[in-house]
């Protein structure tokens, strides 16, 4: 089994050494190969990662097995100054962190189209497998040009890959989380190559159950349960020369419950935060090589959503129901256990339904003129959402939608033979911004020598208020639904970002050491900020998407990516992160502050594997994240949390038992050896604030795991 490493430096040596052993077993056999790794998501055209204008990390579809990743949020571990952090013990709630802030600020793509909608986000990293993607593009930085709104943190890139030969993969593993929950994980991946190469087909599954875990002794869930199903078919067919006609289709059902009494009814049980998700995802792209000079790209997308929710407490439900009967003042035990049927009868307008359809079309046409690639293209997005009961026929439904027409230009110019400078430019018309958004940028590569190699960028970039992203949420002890919308005349969020790095490969230790160091500046302007009092909308239960003040959020990163020994490398990488508001903002009784909350100042990861597939192969890393600032706004509590120190640890095997040079690798390992994670949860049953929460939430887990490919 191929081995590779997690980020683009890590990539390059990894990708180096394939490239020697490839260019010699060629010469051998009298034909030529290049194996240089290609990266598109900086520029939107194919580049060699050494050439790539803009600072692109790459994480290979090895890795994921290599490093234990399963899911998109597994992978996060892997991606210098980017976090995953949850943000409620009762529904999953959680939240991608990249140069700082969240996910709303960071576009998430499939081969280079929306993968998430804004409800989608809200539980994302969770839901979408890693069985499916080939390699993982990151860049960060404002990337706005070329993706539009949502791309000021950066741009995800899951990519695809036509297979090269008829294959076939199936895996499964088992694990404990602290000895008291399981979960198991199973997948398959089956590719069928014509014998012509006039077609391809992939088709994939997976399949996630988790038990939920109580960390505490009150009976309420830390981790809720979770079951997920995935199923996809890919195609690729070639009808004219030189051009690729790709369709993928995935279907999704995934559903997790937190709170507790989990065998009951969610009408019955005392809390209950209950989700289930069916996604449907369409896919077509189009490319053609048109000439040598001229190639153009055609894509198109639709995503459905159709998601049932419970947000309920069997509190709330009691005082509602007995106040409908008449009655004033606090509900008594009487009154409870002679009416259960009433109670179950007001929990279940709780119940909601929230639909949301996502259609997207795409073009880029590039010309290679010389010392220009010039770039170009439009690009369609519209987006409806529809929110109300499942249950209750006098509960309104609530719509809400908007599109977004775009057109960019890019130009790749080689100045010199070690200078090149891409500007370029967008146009967005959003329905929910008064007018035009024109946001350029320029980035910049210098090959200073054949050691060191400078980047550069400027770049503007936009978020706009979509359809309201998140329809419920328990925000109130009282267990009441929340709605969450945007304030009439929400003006969209505006940035600057100014990024330079520099990569230093030395020719003296036979360029196996690459040293990397990037700064990112961030200003924003008008940030969204959540005003949850009710004083402005009249409603404690209706909460608006607000202009709060402007902030700044700057960044240093660093890696080192070093290959020790042709069969041992070492992987570090620390960063630092400042975020702030230009004005102190009142959090809780005793904290007014500037900071972000949940946002660590200091990262870091260090990572040790070892290849030797005729013994043995293992790996380590250790994340540390730092001091943050973490709040409990409903129990009116904070605090500055301590430091964590997240140990993996696995070890794996191959053995040849299949025919046709099939492997079987055996793995076992543990994740968060030290079970690091936060030990100040609140322990007072349904009446904890259950958003008071922060850090690593997985506890220490044991796994096994078992590949089979032939």
């Amino acid at each position: 089994m191929n081995k590779s490493l997690y980020c683009s430096l890590g990539s390059l040596l990894a990708a180096s050494a394939l490239v020697s052993d490839a260019h010699a077993q060629a010469a051998d056999e009298g034909r030529v190969v290049d194996l240089a790794p290609v990266v598109v998501t900086g520029t939107r055209t194919a580049r060699v990662i050494t050439e790539a204008p803009v600072a692109t990390e790459l994480i290979l579809q090895s890795d994921f097995d290599d490093y234990h990743v399963t899911t998109f949020k597994d992978a996060l571990k892997l991606i210098p100054s980017a976090r995953f952090e949850s943000d409620c013990q009762n529904c999953g709630l959680n939240q991608i962190q990249l140069l700082g802030l969240s996910t709303d600020y960071t576009s998430i793509l499939f081969d280079g189209a929306p993968l998430y909608s804004g409800l989608a986000k809200v539980y994302g990293a969770d839901l979408f497998p890693a069985i499916f993607v080939d390699r993982i593009e990151v860049v960060k930085g404002g990337s706005s040009v070329l993706y539009g709104p949502e791309a000021i943190a950066g741009v995800v890139n899951l990519l695809t890959t036509e297979p090269a030969v008829t294959g076939y993969e199936a895996r499964t593993s088992l694990e404990s989380l602290k000895g008291e929950a399981t979960q198991w994980e199973s997948s398959f991946m089956a590719d069928y190559v014509q014998s012509e190469r006039a077609y391809s087909i992939s088709a994939y599954g997976f399949y996630q159950d988790r038990e939920a875990l109580d960390l505490t002794t009150d009976g309420f869930s830390e981790l809720p349960e979770f079951e997920n199903k995935v199923v996809g078919l890919q195609s690729w067919l070639h009808p004219v020369e030189n051009g690729t006609f790709k369709l993928t289709y995935q279907y999704l059902d995934q559903a997790h419950r937190g709170g507790d009494q989990l065998d009951l009814p969610e009408e019955q049980a005392r809390v209950a935060e209950s989700l289930a998700h069916e996604i449907h995802m369409a896919h077509a792209d189009w490319h053609h090589l048109f000439t040598d000079n001229f190639d153009y790209n055609l894509r198109t997308s639709y995503l459905y959503i159709e998601r049932t929710s419970f947000y309920g407490a069997r509190a709330t439900s009691e005082q509602r129901a007995y106040e409908e009967a008449g009655y004033s003042g606090a509900v008594t035990d009487a009154f409870i256990d002679s009416h259960q049927a009433e109670i179950d009868a007001m929990a279940r307008r709780t119940w909601g339904l929230t639909e949301n359809a996502v259609y997207y079309l795409d073009s880029q046409f590039n010309h290679y003129w010389g010392k220009h690639t010039v770039s170009y293209g439009v690009q369609y997005l519209y987006e409806d959402l529809k929110d109300g009961s499942l249950y209750d026929d006098e509960v309104p439904e609530t719509e809400d939608d908007f599109s977004n027409r775009s057109a960019f230009l890019q130009d790749q110019w080689m100045l010199t033979p070690t200078f090149e400078l891409v500007p370029g430019v967008r146009v967005d018309d959003h329905d929910n911004v008064e007018d035009l958004v024109v946001s350029p940028r320029v980035a910049a590569r210098w090959s200073a020598s054949d050691e060191v190699t400078v980047r550069a960028s400027w770049s503007t970039g936009f978020n706009a208020p979509g359809a309201f992203n998140e329809d419920k949420h328990i925000g109130v002890n009282n267990g009441g639904a929340i709605y969450l919308v945007n304030e009439p005349g929400l003006q969209e969020e505006s940035s600057q970002t100014w990024s330079m790095g520099a990569e230093y490969q030395p020719n003296a230790l036979d360029r196996q050491l690459i040293l990397h160091s990037q700064v990112h500046y961030t200003q924003l302007k008008d940030t969204f900020e959540i005003d949850d009092t009710g004083e402005t909308s009249g409603d404690p239960s209706l909460w608006l998407r607000v202009n709060g003040p402007d902030s700044t959020v700057f960044v240093w990163e660093n890696n080192v990516n070093w290959q020790l020994h042709e069969r041992v490398r070492l992987d570090v990488g620390f960063s630092y992160i400042r975020s702030r508001y230009d004005e102190e903002i009142a959090r809780v009784t005793g904290l007014t502050t500037d900071e972000y909350l949940k946002q660590p100042e200091w990262t870091a990861s260090v990572g040790l594997s070892y290849e030797n597939h005729d013994l043995v192969d293992a790996h380590a890393m250790l994340t540390y994240t730092g001091e943050m600032l973490a709040v409990g706004e409903d129990a009116d509590i904070w605090r500055e949390t301590p430091d964590f120190y997240v140990l993996d640890l696995g070890i794996s095997k191959d053995f040849h038992l299949l025919p046709d040079d099939g492997e079987v690798r055996v793995g076992i390992g543990v994740d968060n050896l030290f079970d690091e994670r936060q030990k100040d949860l609140q322990d007072n049953g349904e009446d904890r604030d259950p958003t008071y929460l922060y850090g690593p939430v997985q506890p220490r887990t044991w796994y096994v795991k078992l590949t089979a490919a032939w």
